[in-house]
């Protein structure tokens, strides 16, 4: 019963901001959290997930890959405008969800920033992931290039879903033979 008030504030929320001709990004998350600390694992989803992570190029390679699917006439939830950090996929599920807490979709398709993969797939089941290259260029947010591999790959020691590396990236190519 408290997430359905939780999920009708955050919906008023998401209403009010639309009006206002704003997004919202990672704010409705933000409030579901703090309500609810829990609300990531709470909500009812039951269709495949699929995670693109990389240092560059998820944004692009994630609505690319949402866009296939919708072609296909497939019914996608995706976080075209960014918002890959925990409280901004939160905020883009709490957006589509119904009050009690369910996601109806044929497919989740998610940019993830490299750094929350870890954090985000630990309560919600990931079906693919895809992970594009690390670059240095994100030393400021993430810190040296090898404590991201290494994050990683701690991931993957338990990961049983489908894996998409990019080979032509060396830091990358490493993931399948650590």
């Amino acid at each position: 019963m408290k997430n359905f008030f939780i999920i009708l504030i955050i919906k008023i929320s998401h209403f009010v901001l639309k009006i206002m001709k704003k997004n919202g990004g990672n704010i409705l998350g933000k409030m579901a959290y703090k309500l609810n600390p829990n609300m990531l694992k709470d909500l009812k989803i039951s269709c495949p997930i699929i995670a693109v992570t990389a240092t560059n190029g998820k944004t692009m390679t994630n609505n690319a890959i949402g866009h296939v699917f919708k072609t296909a006439g497939k019914k996608v939830i995706s976080n075209t405008e960014g918002n890959n950090m925990e409280t901004g996929i939160l905020s883009t599920l709490l957006k589509y969800c119904n009050l009690t807490g369910k996601i109806n979709a044929d497919y989740l398709i998610f940019e993830v920033d490299e750094g929350y993969v870890p954090i985000i797939f630990k309560k919600l089941k990931l079906d693919t992931l895809v992970v594009l290259d690390f670059f240095r260029d994100q030393l400021d947010r993430n810190g040296e290039v090898e404590s991201l591999i290494l994050k990683i790959n701690e991931f993957l020691k338990t990961y049983t879903g489908n894996l998409i590396l990019n080979n032509d990236d060396p830091n990358v190519a490493r993931l399948r033979t650590s």
